[in-house]
C-alpha cells in the first residue's frame, strides 16, 4: 500500500514538473545570438535590478531569467549603454555601391509623386513597427528565394553619383518570375504597390519579427493570410526603382532594421 502511495505520488510530481518545464519552455526568448555590431543585437540576460519600464518592449523573460534584446541600428555609435548595460561595437566596413537609374520617372519627380512618396513611406513606417505578442516563427528563417545576393546590408549607395541613404536589406539577383516563399511562419500585414518599392508584401512573424519583400513582379497573398514556412508568397520583379529584377528582403526586429543574416 505504502508503495503505491509512493508510486502515485512521484507520479504527480512528475507530471507536474513536466507542466511547468513545458510553460518555461513555450515562454524561451526566441532571437538570434547577440551580435555586437551595426544591424546586429543585443542578446543578453539582465540584472532584474536594472529593469526600466521605457525600454519594457526590449525584455523577454524566461525560465532563465530577464533577457535584453536590443536591435542595433545601422546609425547606431560605436559605444552606448543602455539599461546599465554598455555596449563596443565591433568595426565592420561596408562596401560602396554606385548605380545608376535611367528613368527620369526616378530622377526628376513630380509633386504628385513626391506627395504619393510622402503618404507611403509613413504606412511603411505603420506597418514595420506595429508589434505583435502573437508568436509565429522559429529564429532560424530559408532564404525567400532562389538568386545570386548581389547587394547585402549596409552598403553604401550612390545613385547617379549622388549619396543615398545605406542599403538596408539583402537583394537577391534573380530572373523574372522566381517564385518568392514566406521564409517563416507569418500573418500578411500589407500588400501594395508603392513609388520606390514597387510591388510589396509584409508580414508579422510575431514577437515584433517584421519581413518585407520589395519590387515584386506579382503577389499571390492577401491581408490577413496566415502563410506557412516555404509557401509561395508572390514571383521576384522588376518593379519600382531598380537596375534589373531582384527581391529586396528587409527583416526588421521591434521596429528597427537589422541584418537579415542574422536570421538565415
Amino acid at each position: 500500500m505504502k508503495l503505491n502511495n509512493f508510486l502515485i505520488f512521484f507520479c504527480l510530481i512528475f507530471l507536474i514538473s513536466c507542466a511547468n518545464f513545458k510553460v518555461a519552455e513555450d515562454k524561451l526568448c526566441s532571437f538570434p545570438k547577440e551580435k555586437l555590431e551595426k544591424g546586429g543585437l543585443v542578446n543578453r540576460l539582465i540584472n532584474q535590478e536594472k529593469l526600466d519600464d521605457s525600454y519594457k518592449k526590449y525584455i523577454c523573460k524566461d525560465f532563465l531569467g530577464h533577457r535584453l534584446i536590443y536591435p542595433i541600428s545601422y546609425s547606431s555609435k560605436m559605444k552606448f549603454t543602455i539599461m546599465g548595460e554598455t555596449i563596443i561595437l565591433s568595426e565592420k566596413e561596408f562596401r560602396v555601391s554606385r548605380i545608376t537609374i535611367k528613368d527620369n520617372k526616378f530622377n526628376q519627380i513630380s509633386e504628385e509623386n513626391l506627395t504619393r512618396i510622402k503618404t507611403e513611406r509613413e504606412i511603411y513606417r505603420r506597418k514595420i513597427t506595429s508589434v505583435s505578442l502573437k508568436k509565429h516563427q522559429d529564429i532560424k528563417f530559408n532564404l525567400p528565394t532562389k538568386g545570386i545576393i548581389s547587394s547585402e546590408y549596409g552598403v553604401k549607395r550612390y545613385i547617379n553619383g549622388s549619396p543615398r541613404n545605406p542599403h538596408l536589406g539583402l537583394d537577391i539577383a534573380a530572373e523574372t518570375g522566381t517564385t518568392v516563399v514566406a521564409p517563416e511562419n507569418g500573418e500578411v500585414i500589407f500588400v501594395g504597390e508603392f513609388f520606390y518599392r514597387g510591388n510589396l508584401i509584409i508580414i508579422d512573424h510575431g514577437n515584433g519579427i517584421i519581413s518585407t519583400y520589395s519590387h515584386l513582379e506579382k503577389t499571390f497573398v492577401s491581408v490577413g493570410d496566415k502563410v506557412l514556412k516555404d509557401s509561395k508568397i508572390a514571383s521576384v520583379g522588376s518593379s519600382g526603382r531598380v537596375t534589373g529584377p531582384h527581391l529586396h528582403f528587409e527583416i526588421i526586429l521591434l521596429g528597427t532594421k537589422v541584418n537579415p543574416m542574422l536570421f538565415l
